[in-house]
């Protein structure tokens, strides 16, 4: 099979937890079916995991009423995930702003500032396994989180 990249594949699921294991199995099948290794797609697995799991329990809640959206774009050397929800309580999407306002004044646009604290958020594991993490979160306070995970071997397998 012959792959052309990049390609994108979008999803809007339930804002449900249970919809995440096969979300995060499927993004992995379609890593290894594009080239990336066990070991790349197991990881992305865990960023998938985390960001869905932040954005349902700290953004659109466990409401199948709310949704997430979930946006995958495959490059050749790099994979890159965008989940969207619609915010969640006040004090989640102020922590969100300060977050980026923060990451701002770095000079890093809207990246994930180094001081933030991602305790409770989900959000650790993904800055250890992924080059970059940026979030935003517009005038109607959906929230966006675009993580950036760059291939780990030199040459893409056939």
């Amino acid at each position: 099979m012959d792959i052309k990249f990049p390609y994108t594949i979008r999803v809007k699921l339930p804002s449900d937890l249970e919809v995440i294991p096969p979300i995060r199995k499927f993004i992995s099948e379609i890593l290894l079916v594009s080239g990336f290794s066990a070991k790349f797609a197991f990881r992305s697995e865990i960023i998938v995991d985390a960001i869905c799991n932040n954005a349902i329990t700290h953004g659109s809640g466990c409401d199948a009423e709310n949704e997430i959206e979930v946006s995958c774009e495959v490059h050749s050397d790099r994979f890159e995930v965008v989940v969207k929800d619609r915010g969640g309580s006040a004090s989640n999407i102020e922590r969100l702003k300060e977050a980026v306002r923060a990451g701002k004044k770095g000079g890093k646009g809207g990246a994930l500032a180094e001081d933030y604290d991602t305790s409770g958020m989900g959000l650790e594991i993904v800055k250890l396994l992924s080059e970059t993490i940026e979030l935003s979160v517009d005038e109607n306070n959906l929230t966006s989180i675009h993580v950036v995970r760059k291939r780990e071997d030199v040459s893409p397998s056939p």
